[in-house]
């Protein structure tokens, strides 16, 4: 079940799609810089289940006569278009109320649902009070481990819950037989309240604009897993948008998308934590920085430049970036912008299978001497000398094909952690590695970078 959403002449966005497989029941992390329109992504979501979302949300001069918002889902498509006369998006297509209760979105203050419910409970307080007198309460444990997990602490156990007209209210008793409702549980607390009940709504999309806000850095560090348990679980789809640092590090690959405008239109594309990193935050306190594919690759630079360049003059730091058009991409950026640092102190270092590639003719980009790592070692690991070997059970599993190197060396490092791989490789290929490390290394870490 595929969900799109097309967003044209929205400020700040100038022209952006969101498509989503709504069958991955999995968490997606969208970033970008300030500005990027990540909130009026989340808004376009939420104008799809409350079609008033941008009156009641957005200032005027957000929408134009050019504005437009389409969305496709399970094959129907709603077209959201200007109209001068209210003053924001409206359709003549109404969008079926069963297509509509499969999605939800949080805002931030003030405009979040979970701020209105506030005065639900509020309201409802003589109803709440009624059946916790009754004792029409129930030990609500799910919930109760979803926090304990998230927070890592047992303070959870004795919460309560209950029941009423217009939904469900979380409480703890005190001693001195009042309770306390869970609209004075701390902000944290009361969001992840609601957003588990959510989860167990039954929608198939929930979209959470700034989902890190009321989390401290540990709690934000635990979430994701909860939520990746829970979508895979209930069937459901969590995207949301994050500045936390805590939170990216813990995304798997594919879980994370970086927003930002390009030209005439907006991109939203997987990107890896490091290159999310490196081009929001960048990295203090560094002379060189080395950009390379992946931690394999890192390992082997590092290992370069402990054998052939101590001591180094300038300080560096080498970043696992992702694939090469990834390294080469944050690589022209800085040349540009030098958000890491000067044009001539940050260089792209990609495996030698780049080597016929246009990447490798790029300025500051250069090509191990070696296909991969993972191919480097095969080679080295098939040789009948070669000891020790995996368990045959092991190695009778592995993959055939493009994907057996990689698979090969993640094998050998998780059955035999304590050998030098790295160390193995260097050693086999060092007729071509001191010499690359020495030509290119070696002048980039000892001598000053050309002045722009």
């Amino acid at each position: 079940m595929l969900f799109k959403v097309e967003i044209k002449d929205v400020r700040p966005i100038r022209a952006l799609e969101l498509c989503l497989d709504l069958d991955r029941n999995a968490p997606l992390c969208i970033v970008g810089r300030n500005g990027a329109g990540k909130t009026t992504l989340a808004k376009a979501v939420m104008n799809f289940v409350l079609a008033d979302t941008f009156s009641r949300t957005t200032s005027s001069g957000a929408l134009r006569a050019s504005s437009t918002v389409r969305y496709t889902f399970d094959g129907s498509s709603f077209d959201f278009t200007y109209d001068p006369a209210a003053g924001t998006l409206s359709t003549r297509q109404p969008v079926p109320r069963a297509l509509q209760r499969l999605v939800t979105v949080e805002l931030p203050i003030p405009h979040g649902l979970r701020f209105s419910y506030f005065h639900t409970l509020a309201d409802a307080d003589d109803e709440i009070r009624r059946a916790i007198i009754l004792g029409q309460d129930s030990r609500p444990a799910g919930l109760i481990r979803f926090l304990t997990n998230i927070y890592g602490e047992a303070r959870f156990e004795d919460l309560r819950e209950v029941k009423f007209a217009r939904g469900a209210c979380c409480f703890y008793r005190t001693e001195d037989g009042r309770y306390v409702r869970e609209d004075y549980f701390s902000s944290g607390e009361f969001f992840l309240v609601n957003l588990y009940r959510r989860l167990q709504s039954g929608v198939r999309l929930i979209f959470v604009d700034e989902i890190d806000i009321s989390l401290d850095a540990a709690a934000q560090a635990r979430l994701v897993s909860q939520l990746r348990t829970l979508c895979t679980q209930l069937s459901v789809n969590v995207v949301f948008t994050s500045h936390s640092l805590a939170l990216m590090q813990t995304l798997k690959d594919g879980e994370l998308r970086y927003l930002e405008p390009n030209g005439d239109r907006s991109l939203l594309e997987p990107r890896s934590f490091s290159y999310v990193k490196s081009l929001m935050f960048g990295f203090q306190g560094w002379d060189r920085y080395i950009l390379v594919e992946d931690e394999a690759a890192k390992a082997v630079v590092e290992r370069l430049i402990s054998s052939y360049c101590a001591p180094t003059y300038f300080s560096h730091i080498t970043i696992e970036v992702g694939g090469a058009g990834q390294v080469v991409s944050l690589l022209q950026r800085n040349r540009t912008h030098e958000f890491l640092g000067a044009a001539g102190a940050v260089i792209a270092i990609l495996d030698g299978d780049q080597a016929a590639t246009g990447h490798a003719a790029l300025p500051d980009t250069h090509c191990m001497p070696l296909w991969s790592v993972e191919t480097a070692f095969e080679t080295i690991y098939e040789d009948a000398s070669f000891v020790p070997k995996l368990p045959g059970s092991v190695y009778a599993h592995l993959p055939t094909g493009p994907g057996r190197p990689k698979a090969l060396y993640k094998a050998f490092r998780r059955s035999h952690p304590g050998q030098d791989v790295i160390g193995i490789v260097c050693a086999s290929h060092a007729a071509s590695l001191q010499p690359f490390a020495e030509h290119v290394l070696r002048p980039f870490l000892l001598t000053a970078a050309p002045t722009a």
